[in-house]
């Protein structure tokens, strides 16, 4: 290579690195705390390189439902802020805020509360 090709090249790299998006499935439990008592199944994350989030939910409900949903949120200092936008359930306006449970290896998952209008809430589990 010529020596004027190599700036472009490393900046090229430099570009491509910081665009990288990591994609996880997540293997999830939610529980409400009324109504169904909870479902499982996983989301499907992709976390870019300034820590937003994006990703989709399939989940099947205790009581046989599919449940799907659109997740967008971010991380920062550990803790996790998602939307779960569009639930096949109906309910709106939620948003989970997750967090490496006391005294645990963040290596394993999160445990958090995701709270809908209506003041409904859930709690969330996610292991990876």
């Amino acid at each position: 290579m010529s020596k004027p090709i190599l700036p472009a090249v490393a900046a090229l790299s430099a570009l491509t690195i910081s665009a990288f998006a990591a994609s996880m499935n997540w293997n999830i439990t939610e529980e409400g705390l009324s109504g169904v008592k909870g479902g499982q199944g996983t989301w499907s994350v992709n976390t870019d390189g300034e820590n937003k989030i994006t990703g989709s939910a399939n989940l099947q409900l205790d009581n046989g439902n599919l449940l799907t949903y659109a997740l967008s949120g971010s991380v920062k200092d550990g803790i996790y802020t998602i939307t779960l936008a569009n639930r096949s359930d109906g309910k709106k306006g939620c948003v989970w805020t997750g967090h490496i449970p006391a005294g645990a290896d963040k290596s394993h998952g999160l445990i958090g509360q995701a709270v809908c209008d209506g003041d409904v809430k859930l709690i969330i589990r996610a292991g990876f």
